[in-house]
Order: structure tokens, then C-alpha cells, then sequence
């Protein structure tokens, strides 16, 4: 089997597992009445678990750092978008959630360009534009309201953009592993903090579905990452587009919810455009960062 159909492999199984999480996501905060910062640390809680025995292979070396300022920073940064990411999902589907968060890699351009003196070339200012155009469509400003939902998820998804901005810096310093590892160690008493005053104790039940939204995300994640490292950002970012395919059916099965036509659209323009910047950073040798944030 070919890098190239192990990747896609490894992206799709990663969509599905990313959209398991936000529908339970969605199950355990709407219809089990759990706060969604109270969910989000326990995402934290049960990812830092299953990672452990990783970062226990390469003991306390691991945290060496000259970094610390900007791994807490970026913890910071992940902490308040996941609040935000958990929150949106109170509010809206997470089939419009998701659509609306295929503009990542563009908000990620963006910031190149101030905070890493990156260039934008014409073709790549065309990718930007097609991707704004498909956000437009799929929020329809001035046609529908723009709820909470979707403010949250903007914020979220611009958040995550700064850190991948943070991490593409701290990538110049320390190992990919370092980097995890501080990210993820230090958001759990980050979301704990806020999650202290919705707290109610969960039962045996409830603790098993926030168990499965730690393991799907980090699931998820550990996927995309194997399928970023064994092929290009421009052949794994569109199969990013069965995040939006998955997570509708499945809400459409548990919340009898499903994207209109102008989401799937919009999503579509979306994956189109930023589909063309990537392969325009392939083309000249740019290393893009990868769209594999769970947000």
C-alpha cells in the first residue's frame, strides 16, 4: 500500500474520530446537562492519560526547555479555545461548527504574515479569497443571525490558529514531542480552574462518554499526525472535508440535525480554496502548517 492511500486512510479514520468526539461533545452537554468547561477538562484529563506512557519513555528531558514563556502562552491560548470550542457546541450543530472551522488554514496565513514575516503571492491571495468567500456562505451575514454559536467557534478557530503560529516558533527549539507534552500537560489545570465552578460530580455513565471524548480526540489527533508525516498537507487537507461528512450524519442520527444546502456549499469553497494554498506552498516549497487541530 502506497504512502499516499495510507494517508488518506489514516486522515479519514482521524475526520471520524474527530467527529465522534463533537457529537458526544454535544450529547453529554445538551442532553446530559454537563458543562462544557467541566467536559473540557475531562478531555484534558483522560488525553493526558493515554499520553503518559509516551512521555514517560523520555523521562524528565523532556521538559527541557528555554521556551517555558511561550509553551504556557500557547497553553493559554489552547485552553480558551477549547472553553470556546466546547461551548459553541451548546449553541450550534456540529455539522455548522465544523464547516465554519475549515477556515483555519486561512486565518493561519494571515498571521503568518505579521508574526513570521511570511509572503502571500497572488495565488495564494486567491486561495484566501475563495476560502473567505465559502465562510461567507456558509454564515450568510446580513441573511440569518449570527449567534453565539458561531462567534464562539470563530474564536476558537482564530485561537488555535495564533498557536499553531506559537508552535510552528517553538518547532525552531525543541523536539514535536516537548511541544505536546508541555500543551498538554499544562492546559488540564488551565480548563480544571473554570470547570471548578459549574462542577457537578458525573455518573459512572456520564464519566464514560467524557472518557471517549479524551480518547477520540487524541485518537484523532495522533492520526492526523501520522498521515501529515507520511504525505503532503495538499493530499491530506481535503480529506479534512469528512470532519463536515461524519459529523452530520452522525447529529443527524443522535439530534435529527443536518447542514443546508448553503453550509455544504460554503464547506465546499472553503476546502477548495484552502486546498489550492496548500498545493501552492508544495509547489514552492513552503512547509505549511497542517489543519489537524480538533477544533
Amino acid at each position: 500500500m502506497s504512502n499516499s492511500i495510507k494517508a488518506i486512510l489514516l486522515a479519514a479514520a482521524a475526520a471520524a474520530s474527530a467527529a465522534t468526539m463533537h457529537n458526544i461533545i454535544r450529547y453529554i452537554t445538551v442532553e446530559e446537562g454537563i458543562h462544557a468547561f467541566e467536559a473540557a477538562f475531562f478531555r484534558n484529563f483522560f488525553g493526558l492519560i493515554i499520553l503518559l506512557p509516551v512521555f514517560a519513555r523520555q523521562g524528565m528531558s523532556l521538559l527541557k526547555t528555554e521556551q517555558l514563556s511561550w509553551h504556557i502562552g500557547r497553553a493559554l491560548i489552547n485552553a480558551v479555545a477549547l472553553l470556546c470550542w466546547f461551548s459553541a457546541l451548546t449553541f450550534i450543530s456540529v455539522g455548522d461548527a465544523t464547516a465554519i472551522s475549515l477556515i483555519g488554514p486561512v486565518f493561519v496565513a494571515l498571521l503568518a504574515i505579521f508574526f513570521l514575516g511570511e509572503t502571500i503571492g497572488i495565488r495564494r491571495w486567491t486561495g484566501i479569497g475563495l476560502a473567505l468567500l465559502g465562510a461567507l456562505v456558509v454564515v450568510r451575514p446580513g441573511f440569518i443571525e449570527i449567534n453565539t454559536g458561531t462567534w464562539l467557534v470563530l474564536s476558537a478557530t482564530l485561537l488555535v490558529s495564533n498557536s499553531k503560529i506559537i508552535a510552528k516558533h517553538l518547532s525552531g527549539y525543541d523536539s514535536p514531542t516537548t511541544i505536546v507534552a508541555y500543551v498538554t500537560i499544562l492546559m488540564m489545570p488551565l480548563t480544571f480552574i473554570p470547570a471548578i465552578f459549574v462542577w457537578q460530580w458525573p455518573t459512572f455513565e456520564q464519566l464514560l462518554w467524557l472518557a471517549a471524548i479524551g480518547v477520540c480526540g487524541t485518537t484523532g489527533h495522533l492520526l492526523f499526525t501520522n498521515a501529515y508525516r507520511i504525505a503532503d498537507v495538499s493530499l491530506v487537507d481535503p480529506i479534512g472535508f469528512m470532519r463536515l461528512i461524519w459529523g452530520a450524519c452522525i447529529g443527524y442520527f443522535l439530534f435529527s440535525e443536518f447542514p443546508d444546502i448553503y453550509t455544504w456549499i460554503g464547506a465546499g469553497i472553503i476546502v477548495l480554496g484552502t486546498t489550492y494554498m496548500a498545493q501552492r506552498d508544495r509547489v514552492r516549497g513552503t512547509k505549511r502548517l497542517p489543519n489537524d487541530s480538533e477544533v
